[in-house]
């Protein structure tokens, strides 16, 4: 064999060998399990909340923050939801009325999609207003004061959930310009993301076997309404 082509097998075989190794060491990491008690946890994750005895991974937003693994996607959506609350208290919200309805569920989807229209178009024509179809099937509602407040130029760089989020920087820009600020917004969202889950490695650990992905599925069929109103100032 000649020199030089022995030369270019030996450095293809010891690249193929660093390739090997590398995705070897990744999977070792991924797969990694620690066993530590409450005090440990709490010291090297203090984000954590409602910390208890239970089978946790990292945070997909926060190094420092174990989430559960049961319910791991309804959790981070309801976490989502909390902080939306208060940011949108901080901008001078005056109420927040959310409502979660399955996709599949063809009627509600068509009867919201036409109540929307009515009241996009002309709130007068409209039989059954927005705010009247929240109320009457709201799955949570909140209300504040709906004072002038002094809106942080960092509320949102600070923000866990929605520091990239385009819709609620959209609103939170449109409520610093005081000449003309919004005042009512209607959000529909559905929940998607798997933030690279992995459901089988994560069933592996939990001590009460669920069905990781047919939670996931089913809360991602579902749509989630944000009705918005601020206070009038």
């Amino acid at each position: 064999m000649e020199p030089k082509i022995a030369r270019d097998l030996f450095a293809r075989f010891a690249m193929e060998r660093i390739l090997l190794d590398f995705l070897q060491d990744i999977q070792d990491q991924v797969q990694k399990v620690e066993y530590l008690s409450l005090e440990i946890a709490r010291d090297k994750y203090p984000n954590t909340r409602n910390l208890s005895i239970g089978t946790y991974t990292l945070h997909p937003r926060d190094k420092c923050r174990l989430t559960r693994i049961e319910d791991y996607h309804k959790n981070l959506a309801l976490e989502k939801d909390d902080e939306l609350i208060v940011l949108l208290g901080r901008m001078g919200d005056q109420s927040v009325k959310i409502i979660e309805s399955d996709i599949q569920e063809q009627l509600f989807s068509a009867s919201v999609n036409m109540d929307l229209a009515s009241v996009n178009e002309n709130t007068v024509k409209s039989n059954l207003s927005i705010s009247n179809y929240f109320e009457k099937n709201k799955d949570l509602f909140v209300r504040f004061e709906g004072n002038i407040v002094d809106i942080s130029p960092d509320l949102l760089k600070n923000s866990l959930w929605f520091s990239d989020d385009s819709k609620l920087n959209s609103i939170f820009e449109s409520r610093r310009f005081n000449p003309n600020k919004i005042e009512e917004y209607i959000l529909k969202n559905t929940y998607t993301e798997t933030y690279d889950f992995n459901f089988d490695l994560a069933a592996k650990y939990l001590v009460v076997q669920v069905d990781l992905k047919a939670e996931y599925q089913k809360i991602s069929k579902k749509e989630r309404f944000f009705h918005i109103e601020f206070g009038k100032n």
